[in-house]
């Protein structure tokens, strides 16, 4: 409760200031006391960080403002994160590292998802089609709007983002 409080007072704030569209919250799972990101994601459990994510999302988009879930998928750094490449295999990603974006788009309706800096194994993760069209679209039904990280480096290709399902 105390969650989705505080998402009904960033979506008021956003509002407030004439932001309609924030890039938050962040949906990683601790992976490492390393992360440079860890101070924007809920937890190294999954359930409890999917639980989380999940009430903050609902409880912004009930402002009027859109979401745009971030960085989807396991981003673990900050520094030197251009085109880190993460590894995990397909059971950990789907059992812990993916379940925050999971609840928050089939339970609190998510509207945005913004993809990550960072590789899934060799692949950036922007145009990673099993992310992005297979587990995202396919699988959990995400209707909303994918957008890449904002900032194109020599292995983020354009084409390949946009035809692996990211919109812009």
């Amino acid at each position: 409760d105390l969650v989705y409080e505080i998402g009904n007072i960033v979506g008021n704030d956003c509002l407030a200031a004439s932001v309609a569209f924030l890039y938050g919250p962040g949906g990683n799972t601790h992976r490492t006391p390393y992360g440079g990101r860890n101070f924007e994601y809920y937890s190294e459990d999954a359930f409890l960080s999917g639980i989380m994510c999940k009430q903050q999302v609902i409880g912004i988009q009930e402002t009027g403002c859109y979401v745009n879930l971030k960085h989807f998928a396991l981003n673990d750094a900050e520094n030197n994160r251009h085109g880190v490449g993460t590894w995990a295999n397909e059971q950990s990603i789907r059992e812990i590292y993916l379940q925050a974006f999971e609840y928050s788009v089939t339970e609190g309706n998510c509207t945005g998802i913004m993809s990550a800096f960072n590789r899934l194994g060799t692949l950036w993760c922007g145009a990673h089609k099993g992310l992005t069209t297979e587990v995202l679209r396919n699988e959990w039904g995400f209707q909303g709007f994918v957008i890449s990280d904002c900032r194109w480096r020599d292995y983020m290709g354009v084409v390949d983002g946009v035809m692996a399902g990211c919109d812009c």
